[in-house]
């Protein structure tokens, strides 16, 4: 069996909104679901038979217990979940608006995720791992923006795979400048890079995708994905572009639904080292983000970020109702 993956970011609750369309200040009840980008993604990777451990401080509160639970409970390894005394679990309100767009708003007063120092991680030898993937919100604080990205550097320095999504919260950031320089940092080196289109334009300016994954500063052989909501995604190797067509569902919530295509895109790609993925022609990737979409536009179908990540079965049968 190949080395698990190392999944590595906040972990929080997502309070999701009832009332689709109606925005955060109208909605008048939310759901509270276990969420956070690297969580989410531990979560899918598990359901499609992956292993993964997970690396990120989890509140030591009632909330913070029972996401710690959830990670048994789904058969991720935590051996490398910090906690610390006083800290909080963070809480992330999400609702659909009525152009049919997630929005977000996050209250971290004294957040676990946002705390986690170098020095309380335990050793983490990168040869015990296939891929280090890591992003979203973690990154935008200190000390965890420090701490994930020397854990980033160590992986990159011994030549294990490592895969990044920014996952970008602009009413988040509070120093651009030092975020775009990091931001940077992770894109020259990360081997596998999925974004959204927002996320893309945001980095680059540009408002077309197809131009704006050209202007961002890659190296050699990595593999580029971006989701495009309802339009489906892009894969982009080696300056070569295709378009992957997105699924005809109903739509009942979408949060997670990029989290989802991030582990899909894993699941696929952790077993395969540096040379081998190299060799992958761009017909290869675009049957990976096949799965992808596929595996969101189930989780669009469904309410509530972590719990609605599908099983491997799942997405294989939903791909062969689409080709019959």
């Amino acid at each position: 069996m190949a080395n698990p993956i190392l999944c590595a970011g906040e972990v929080l609750f997502d309070f999701l909104s009832k009332n689709p369309g109606a925005g955060l200040g109208e909605t008048t009840l939310f759901e509270k679901r276990p969420g956070g980008s690297p969580f989410n993604i531990a979560v899918g990777l598990r359901r499609l038979g992956i292993p993964v451990a997970f690396l990120g401080k989890v509140g030591m509160d009632e909330f913070g217990d029972a996401l710690l639970s959830y990670l048994i409970s789904e058969g991720i390894d935590t051996r490398f979940v910090v906690r610390s005394p006083n800290t909080k679990t963070s809480l992330a309100f999400a609702a659909i608006d009525k152009h049919g767009k997630p929005v977000f708003r996050f209250y971290r007063d004294n957040a676990a995720d946002v705390s986690l120092k170098i020095t309380e991680i335990p050793d983490i030898d990168p040869q015990n791992f296939s891929l280090y993937h890591c992003g979203s919100i973690s990154l935008l604080e200190e000390p965890s923006a420090s701490t994930y990205l020397e854990i980033f550097r160590r992986f990159v320095k011994s030549g294990v795979k490592t895969s990044f999504d920014p996952n970008i919260r602009r009413s988040l950031i509070k120093n651009e400048k030092s975020y775009r320089t990091l931001l940077t940092e992770i894109i020259a080196n990360a081997d596998i890079i999925k974004l959204s289109d927002e996320d893309l334009e945001y980095i680059t300016g540009e408002k077309s995708p197809e131009k704006a994954v050209n202007k961002l500063p890659i190296k050699n052989d990595t593999v580029i994905f971006v989701t495009l909501g309802s339009k489906g995604s892009l894969v982009c190797k080696d300056k070569e572009i295709s378009h992957i067509p997105g699924y005809n569902v109903s739509v009942s919530e979408t949060t997670g639904c990029g989290d989802s295509f991030m582990a899909a895109i894993l699941s696929h790609m952790y077993k395969l080292d540096k040379e081998e993925i190299a060799r992958l022609s761009i017909t290869e990737f675009v049957k990976v983000a096949k799965f992808a979409n596929a595996e969101a536009a189930i989780v669009a179908t469904r309410y509530g970020a972590a719990d609605s990540m599908p099983y491997k079965q799942e997405v294989e049968e939903f791909l062969s109702k689409q080709e019959n």
